[in-house]
């Protein structure tokens, strides 16, 4: 099958920038304007480094300019990634799993 280059771009990135957010001086504020956001009101400080990006990648995407230059679907797939699902970057870029999968 026909290899999807724009997805395998946007999995790059997210390799790229997914826990930049541990470094906690990046971490945004939620802004009024988006409160309440996943349980945070605003000014409360995102410190959870997937919710800081998953907030940013959703507001403001275009503070990570690697993440402004991919289309609007690859971003969004990109965010999807942030949603909670127990997704791990690690594993896949390490080619691990959990015990027992």
């Amino acid at each position: 099958g026909k290899v999807d280059e724009e997805r395998v771009l946007s999995m790059l990135v997210l390799t790229a920038v997914h826990d930049i957010m541990k470094a906690e001086i990046f971490c945004p504020k939620v802004q009024k304007e988006h409160a309440p956001y996943r349980g945070y009101e605003a000014g409360d400080e995102l410190l959870d480094h997937d919710l800081a990006l998953a907030y940013v990648l959703q507001f403001y995407p275009n503070l990570l300019p690697s993440i402004a230059g991919l289309s609007p679907d690859a971003r969004r797939a990109v965010l999807f990634t942030q949603a909670k699902l127990d997704y791990n970057q690690g594993w896949l870029v390490q080619g691990e799993s959990p015990p027992g999968i």
